[in-house]
């Protein structure tokens, strides 16, 4: 069904936009817990002590090779996820270095990362 006019159009976009601009800090809570499934929840509840852990470290404990979207998550998140370059062949190492509160995701984050 169309709206009948351009203003009511309008409303209804506005109404359905996501805010992005809301910088709420992000505070997990127990229904997060409850909520986070699979992947999500293996990554954070491994990386949350705050020490590096290499790729294949992660790879084995969250159980996918495709763990760097997870990460995207946690930055989204407001964690600061930090990653180094541990050898020339691309060795990289991860930790969560900190909770900011508001979306970490940065295409220039780190010197090892170009995304994510």
């Amino acid at each position: 069904m169309q709206p009948k006019d351009s203003t009511t159009h309008e409303a209804m976009r506005q109404a359905t936009q996501l805010k992005f601009t809301d910088q709420t800090p992000f505070i997990p809570t127990p229904t997060d817990w409850t909520r986070w499934k699979g992947h999500k929840r293996k990554m954070f509840d491994f990386m949350q002590d705050g020490n590096w852990h290499s790729r294949d470290d992660i790879v084995e404990h969250v159980g996918t090779k495709g763990f760097t979207g997870r990460i995207s998550d946690l930055r989204t998140m407001g964690y600061v996820v930090e990653c180094n370059r541990t050898s020339e062949t691309g060795g990289t190492t991860y930790r969560i270095k900190e909770y900011v509160g508001t979306s970490t995701t940065n295409p220039n984050h780190c010197p090892t990362c170009s995304c994510s």
